[in-house]
């Protein structure tokens, strides 16, 4: 019995090492930096009157950056605290952003895409831009 009761305990003891210890060398679980030093990561920040149709025409003008702007970057829709609606872009400097913006102004598709978000949240005019340089 007392035989018994020792290999109990080891078998206990090697499954529960083995959980603890499974996954240990997997990547993934520390924080990630949001951005790198040098990119330049804009904060749109837009009251909306029709959160739902505004969210759903910022998820459209995204991917169709995604899929047709000539300069990388990335985009990701949100809601802000206070129930505004949000776009957080990074781009890799400032130079790429500036061509980026060029781009959105001179696309015939973008201006229209943004056209209609507007006539679900409002005024351009009350959008707010924060322009952070990563470090």
């Amino acid at each position: 019995m007392k035989l018994l009761n020792k290999r109990m305990i080891l078998l206990s003891t090697l499954m529960v090492s083995g959980i603890v210890m499974a996954g240990h060398h997997e990547k993934g679980e520390a924080i990630a930096p949001a951005a790198s030093a040098g990119q330049i990561m804009m904060m749109y920040h837009w009251p909306c009157a029709d959160n739902d149709e505004g969210m759903s025409s910022l998820k459209g003008l995204i991917a169709y950056e995604r899929d047709a702007s000539p300069y990388t970057y990335s985009a990701a829709p949100a809601v802000h605290e206070d129930g505004a609606l949000v776009s957080v872009d990074v781009h890799p400097s400032s130079e790429s952003m500036d061509k980026a913006l060029a781009w959105q102004e001179a696309d015939e598709v973008w201006q229209s895409m943004f056209a209609e978000m507007a006539e679900a949240c409002g005024s351009a005019d009350d959008i707010t831009v924060t322009v952070l340089t990563m470090q």
